[in-house]
């Protein structure tokens, strides 16, 4: 048995908008960031942050989430900077297992609306064969 794969659906709230806002708020966190503003880039990282989640499906954002946090432990705790106290430590592993999340998740919807694009204009999907078992 062969299904082709015409389209693969990440999210979870099945509306344009978030992913246009999460976009927007993206761009203007880096221009900010790239202005020398941390503040401003701060404040549009967070509405940026808060719409990717909503977008994406939880259990996505989960599996992202204990990636992110096996990457900080392994970063932070078994290949340690020196004068990171544990504390700093702890918080480093959590900001970068909250970071890897939302970057993950925002790659995956943007790979996702480029691979449904090509389907739609006709560019055949990736065909999966299923054996049944007797």
């Amino acid at each position: 048995m062969s299904r082709r794969v015409t389209r693969v659906d990440p999210f979870r709230l099945k509306t344009p908008v978030l992913p246009a806002f999460a976009l927007a708020a993206g761009a203007a966190a880096l221009f900010a960031a790239q202005a020398g503003r941390t503040a401003a880039a701060a404040a549009a990282a967070v509405p940026c942050l808060i719409a990717v989640l909503l977008a994406t499906k939880p259990a996505l954002s989960c599996v992202f989430a204990v990636f992110g946090l096996l990457g900080g432990i392994v970063t932070f705790f078994i290949a340690p900077s020196p004068g990171l106290s544990p504390l700093m430590r702890v918080l480093a592993a959590a900001g970068f297992s909250l970071f890897y999340m939302v970057l993950m998740d925002g790659v995956v919807i943007a790979v996702c609306a480029i691979y449904n694009a090509f389907t739609r204009l006709g560019f055949g999907g990736v065909s999966l064969d299923f054996e049944r078992r007797t």
